[in-house]
């Protein structure tokens, strides 16, 4: 049976970026496209058709709703509203989903914090923003309904949210048994509450009460799910909409769920907004005081007002206009949102990622910080130390860790894990220009405490205690490469990649020691500096490319001598990035990157792409070819490539390899239902040319593509990078844009940077006017808080 032409991009989304929204003018795009509603203690992951999960701090033990991963049909649970007409039974849902009757026109919309729905049929128009605001820990339903028919309309209105037995793991294994502790009472204050009191939780008096409620007159409610759905049902079809309402159940024991029926009539041309709270607190008194707030007259509107206002200050940290429409809408919205969310998330939970296993990654974290240094300066700080108090007195530090459900860690030793804190670190103390910080005191997570500056040191005394026989640095469990545990399950296997990232640490620490007031150990990190530097020129050279480790046999991996996995990208760009690289063959070597690696869809992690490496019956990984780790475009990595572009003075390359990742761009090339990720946020690995899904893009929303993309974009391409010294202006553009301008808030003054282009340079600043005067350098001084500067950069 031939299949159905494709959607065009054009009409399935839009961006909006004076309201800094992207559209959907279709609900059924090629996967659930999210978004991220939170105040930073309550959490609604929500898609364009209006599925999604609500949690409450940790998706592992306080998930609120269900949402059901990898089923059909997709994207099911999720926070529902149903319209029925009173006079003929007739509904449908202002999301499209889940209700087989469809409005006959519909659009959404995913904004800074909030998620907007707009539909209307047969003269009923329904508009419903979903957001969680600042005030109270609650998904707020903000439902408006305008009668645009010659006639009155009489409403049922229902709004549903099943309810998860919280633990999301408990509930998959013990649900049997759970489901028999679980009640959902009705409240006198016009709301049901859900409580979830199963022996043994990980913790209960931390474990909150949810209530669903509204200010608008309840009519009836159910708290029981099987009364509400019915059986041989589903969301689509509920038995309580069709037969005679809500049957005001409640539930002691069973499968919960919160569904509220509110009466409405509408005249012609009348318009009635109600809202709707899916919300928590600690007690029934204090769900109570809740509902008293949320019902105040304007309390929905001052939530949506300050929500709004929030992102404004955030994002107005640094705004940009470029020749390049899709990169402007990137650099100033989508991609600093997403890497907050990032920093706020880790890689918890996505439509990709159940959120049942990963806490804080350690080397997720630390880079992701590195994005939002820029924006909020105390909440970098805070995540760092909560970073370093997971480091041990020798230096080593765990893998992931459960800050907020307690659990134990995962405690496994990586060679690059404890080394990237001090990046962050440093670009913390460019963005502040106080290096008081690297003075305080944080805990070692095996006992007593020590300076910060003391955790980074300790860092680098543990690498240099575990170097291999070539004088690398041990691969260890394995390094930033997860999958190269293989290479050195014998404990001699070397991470040439691991002693280039190494070098560019070092020459932070170099810097640091000095603020710190222990010069003296800047000389030690020189002399280790040179040392690793000679390895990575000789042992770590190939011929035409960098090679990446030595394993176990002494071998080396990367290789033209093999016939498989002979280049990986991240040697050759970490090489450039650490400063290591001699400058010819930093050269050589990205110039194998775009000759081997590059393709019209990104830059491939490695090639060729591994089958029977080393040995066929023990390859080096599971991965098909052309996916994860073998062979795709692994965005994350590619974000490198760019920088060590930038830095080589290769403008125009450096912008291809930015471009061409733009995910609306990529989308574009590899078409709608091949790339099927959002079009708005980055995503972790596109499958590679020799999958036969080239261009799908796989784990979006929670990657570190997202931190150092916007690293990339706003310290390399544009140049403007936080220096200890000051704010340094060194753009590497294409050699066909004239220019740029961007505004950047810097240490309290605020920086109106021009750019001018005018001889096709790429690189290489002739001259800087601050205020029409001529400085010396490529450095701005410092200016007082709350002035700003006009700032002319002539290539």
């Amino acid at each position: 049976m031939k299949k159905p032409a494709q959607q065009s991009l054009e009409q399935t989304f839009r961006f909006l970026d004076d309201k800094k929204e992207v559209e959907f003018l279709r609900h059924d795009t090629p996967t659930p496209w999210m978004n991220y509603l939170s105040n930073g203690t309550f959490h609604t992951m929500m898609s364009q058709a209006g599925g999604g999960v609500a949690f409450y701090k940790s998706p592992q033990i306080w998930r609120i709703t269900r949402y059901r991963f990898f089923h059909l049909p997709t994207d099911r649970s999720g926070p529902y509203i149903y319209l029925q007409d009173r006079a003929n039974g007739e509904y449908w849902c202002p999301t499209n989903e889940p209700a087989h009757t469809r409005p006959t026109s519909w659009k959404s919309a995913h904004g800074m914090g909030y998620t907007r729905f707009e539909a209307e049929r047969d003269g009923l128009a329904a508009k419903t923003v979903y957001f969680v605001g600042p005030f109270e820990n609650s998904l707020i339903w903000n439902l408006t309904l305008t009668n645009n028919s010659g006639s009155a309309k009489s409403l049922n209105v229902y709004a549903y949210a099943e309810f998860g037995m919280m633990e999301f793991m408990r509930e998959l294994q013990w649900q049997c048994y759970n489901k028999h502790q679980v009640s959902v009472t009705y409240h006198d204050k016009e709301a049901l509450v859900y409580k979830y009191g199963v022996e043994n939780q990980p913790k209960p008096d931390e474990t909150p009460l949810v209530y669903f409620a509204s200010d608008a007159p309840l009519y009836a409610y159910d708290g029981d799910r099987d009364e509400f759905i019915g059986t041989y049902r589903s969301e689509a079809n509920p038995e309580a909409i069709e037969e005679e309402g809500c049957t005001n159940s409640t539930l002691l024991g069973g499968d919960p769920c919160g569904a509220l029926q509110f009466q409405v009539t509408l005249q012609p041309g009348e318009t009635r907004t109600l809202n709707i709270f899916l919300g928590c607190a600690m007690t029934e008194e204090e769900i109570a005081a809740a509902l008293d707030r949320s019902r105040e007259k304007d309390f929905v509107s001052k939530s949506f007002a300050a929500l709004t206002a929030n992102w404004a200050d955030y994002l107005g940290k640094l705004e940009c206009q470029l020749p390049d429409a899709e990169a402007s809408r990137m650099i100033n919205i989508w991609n600093p949102y997403q890497a907050e969310r990032n920093f706020q998330f880790s890689r918890n939970i996505s439509f990709y990622a159940t959120g049942t296993f990963r806490g804080v990654g350690y080397r997720d974290t630390a880079q992701d910080i590195l994005s939002v240094i820029p924006f909020d300066q105390e909440r970098a700080k805070d995540k760092i130390k909560l970073l370093l108090g997971q480091q041990y007195q020798d230096g080593h530090v765990n893998h992931y860790f459960f800050p907020t459900e307690g659990w134990e860690p995962v405690t496994s030793i990586h060679s690059d894990d404890h080394l990237w804190t001090a990046l962050s670190v440093w670009d913390l103390a460019a963005e502040t220009g106080d290096a008081s910080f690297i003075q305080e005191t944080v805990p070692f997570y095996d006992g007593g405490e020590d300076t910060i500056y003391n955790h980074l040191k300790r860092a680098i005394t543990f690498t240099a205690s575990k170097l291999g026989p070539n004088g690398f640095p041990l691969m260890l469990r394995s390094d930033w490469n997860d999958q190269l545990f293989r290479v050195c399950r014998k404990g001699k296997g070397e991470s040439i990649w691991t002693a280039m990232q190494l070098g560019a640490v070092l020459l932070k620490m170099q810097d640091l020691a000095v603020l710190a007031g222990h010069s003296e150990d800047a000389d030690g990190y020189r002399k280790m500096y040179a040392e690793q530097r000679e390895l990575v020129n000789t042992l770590g050279w190939d011929g035409k490319w960098f090679r990446r480790a030595v394993m176990d046999d002494g071998r080396f991996l990367g290789s033209d001598v093999h016939d498989e996995a002979k280049i990986w990208l991240n040697a050759q760009t970490w090489a450039t990035l650490s400063g290591m690289a001699e400058e010819s063959k930093g050269i050589q070597a990205m110039d194998s990157v775009r000759e081997m690696l590059d393709t019209e869809l990104g830059i491939k992690k490695l090639h060729p792409s591994i089958t029977t490496f080393p040995d066929p019956a023990d390859p080096l990984t599971n991965y098909n070819k052309g996916t994860g780790e073998n062979g795709a475009v692994f965005c994350h990595a590619n974000t490198w490539a760019i920088i060590a572009e930038c830095m080589l003075g290769r403008g125009d390359l450096a912008y291809k390899y930015y471009r061409q990742l733009i995910p609306q761009v990529a989308m574009e090339k590899a078409g709608l239902n091949r790339y099927k990720a959002e079009p708005y946020v980055y995503a972790s690995n596109l499958f590679g040319p020799e999958s036969d899904k080239f261009g799908l893009a796989n784990v979006s929303w929670l990657s570190g593509t997202a931190a150092w993309m916007y690293v990339a974009a706003t310290q390399y391409i544009m140049g403007i990078k936080p220096g200890l010294d000051g704010l340094r202006i060194d753009p590497c553009i294409p050699s066909d844009w004239e220019g740029f301008t961007a505004k950047r808030r810097f240490r309290g003054c605020v920086y109106d940077i021009k750019v001018i282009n005018k001889t096709g340079s790429c690189k290489g600043v002739k001259e800087i006017r601050v205020d029409g005067r001529l400085i010396a350098g490529q450095v701005l001084p410092v200016y007082p808080a709350g002035t700003s500067v006009q700032v002319e950069v002539v290539l």
